[in-house]
C-alpha cells in the first residue's frame, strides 16, 4: 500500500508541478486559487490559506496599468533636461 501523503511529482517546463487530483480535492484547491510556497532546506511546502484563499496584492487590469503609465510619463521638458544631464560625459 502506498502512501496517501507523498508521491513522485514530475517538473515540468518553468518549474511547474501537478498536483495529484486527490490532493487538490482533499484542500479544497481550485483553479486560480493562489498558495503560499515556502522553502525549508531542501523542502518545497505549499500552504492554501483555509480562511482567505486571496493573495496579499492586487492584481490590476489593462486599464488601470495603462492608467498608471500615464501618470508616471514624464514632461517633455523633464524628459529633454534628464537626457541631456545623462548625456554629459563625467568627470574623473
Amino acid at each position: 500500500m502506498t502512501n496517501k501523503k507523498e508521491t513522485w511529482l514530475k517538473v515540468l517546463g518553468k518549474g511547474m508541478l501537478t498536483l495529484p487530483k486527490r490532493w487538490r480535492d482533499e484542500s479544497g484547491l481550485q483553479t486560480g486559487d493562489v498558495v503560499k510556497a515556502k522553502k525549508e532546506g531542501t523542502m518545497v511546502v505549499i500552504e492554501l490559506e483555509q480562511e482567505s484563499k486571496q493573495a496579499p496584492y492586487r492584481i490590476y487590469n489593462d486599464a488601470e496599468l495603462d492608467e498608471f503609465l500615464k501618470e508616471d510619463k514624464l514632461s517633455e521638458e523633464l524628459a529633454v533636461k534628464i537626457d541631456n544631464i545623462l548625456s554629459k560625459p563625467r568627470g574623473k
